[in-house]
């Protein structure tokens, strides 16, 4: 379950559907997010000399086992928005960060902090 929204909600996460689509297809199902290489082989394929040099590409996101995974296990910098799945108090246990849950190189309380004004 995902942890989404101000109140804290849990909600089934995309394996569930994804799981309920191989049951009802009989076919076996490609993972292609993240931090699934084959997604980075697809925006590499699409988006041709994005991805030369991975570490000038930041990947923005709001959990550590996906979205910061899939930067830093694709050379990529990556940016925690704190709007989503990862809180302050998950960032303090887990300390310096692990292989499934990596530190990102950056973090921001929302991805509009970027924004020019």
């Amino acid at each position: 379950f995902d942890l989404v929204g101000n109140d804290s909600r849990h909600i089934a996460g995309n394996g569930c559907t994804v799981v309920a689509l191989e049951y009802a297809s009989k076919r076996t199902a490609i993972n292609v997010g993240k931090p699934s290489g084959t997604l980075v082989d697809l925006i590499r394929s699409e988006h041709e000399g994005c991805m030369d040099d991975p570490s000038r590409c930041l990947f923005v996101g709001d959990r550590l086992d996906t979205d910061v995974k899939f930067g830093v296990d694709n050379g990529m910098k990556s940016l925690l928005v704190m709007t989503g799945v990862t809180t302050a108090d998950m960032m303090i246990q887990l300390g310096e960060g692990s292989d499934e849950e990596p530190l990102p190189d950056f973090i921001a309380p929302f991805v509009g902090i970027m924004a020019k004004e």
